[in-house]
């Protein structure tokens, strides 16, 4: 068997592009692994092992199993999306400071675009787990509701912890009254159409100088930089996940 090799247990549609995917027997070095981090991933394609790539660890650290979820847009990951259970694959890290000493913070705010949701997910996977006490907002930009996975998940987490979510939909079909999308059930749960500007985020913003986080592709990391400056943070403050090779 290769060096960091482990095998697939089972595959998870989230959405018509996005998949979760679950490994088992991967290396002990794992086992220390923080929430947030992130791993490289090698399949097999032509016969021999791909070049690696990263994913996030979408799962929290407590989790038995490494998880990762990933959007299928090139030629691996629709490749990964094909894979079978019992095929193996190759894991190596865990890589990241992302999100070190991330639940020492009093008041977070998490900014996500699309699937750079995931180390977001990992860590409130690892604060539910462990009742986490402070506060924290999740503002998630996608295009439409049905890109947004996980959301029962995400819903059932504001019961247990201090949690609210922001569902922040750019695209919504037109004449959709995104009102609609409340349930009352969840109060900490909210829904807000258009891009995530300076406007959006201050309206959830904490007063209390929160420790900002963000991930999502480069050009809306940029965008939501220069919002966020607009509204007197500075953007040398705020947390990026870069995917830099360094081991945790």
């Amino acid at each position: 068997m290769e060096k960091g090799a482990a095998k697939v247990v089972k595959l998870e549609k989230e959405t018509h592009d996005i998949t979760s995917l679950y490994f088992e027997g991967f290396d002990e070095s794992f086992g220390k692994r923080r929430a947030g981090s992130f791993l490289t991933l090698k399949i097999m394609q032509d016969g021999e092992w791909s070049k690696p790539h990263p994913f996030t660890i979408s799962c929290a650290p407590e989790d038995p199993l490494l998880k990762v979820t990933m959007k299928r847009q090139g030629a691996f990951t629709t490749a990964a999306h094909g894979l079978k259970p019992g095929e193996e694959v190759i894991c190596a890290g865990p890589y990241g400071l992302f999100c070190k000493d991330i639940d020492a913070q009093d008041s977070i705010v998490m900014i996500a675009g699309g699937v750079g949701i995931t180390p977001f997910l990992s860590v409130l996977r690892h604060f539910r787990n462990i009742k986490f006490a402070n506060r924290v907002v999740l503002i998630w930009s996608n295009r439409t509701i049905e890109d947004a996975f996980a959301q029962e998940e995400l819903k059932q987490m504001t019961r247990e912890i201090p949690l609210l979510v922001v569902n922040n939909l750019s695209r919504v079909p037109e004449g959709t009254d995104i009102a609609g999308y409340a349930d009352g059930a969840f109060p900490g749960v909210f829904y807000e159409e258009g891009r995530c500007t300076r406007d959006l985020i201050g309206k959830y913003l904490p007063p209390d100088d929160p420790a900002i986080y963000l991930c999502g592709p480069p050009p809306m990391q940029d965008f939501v930089l220069g919002e966020l400056e607009d509204l007197g943070v500075d953007p040398k403050s705020v947390k990026k996940e870069n995917f830099t090779w360094k081991a945790t």
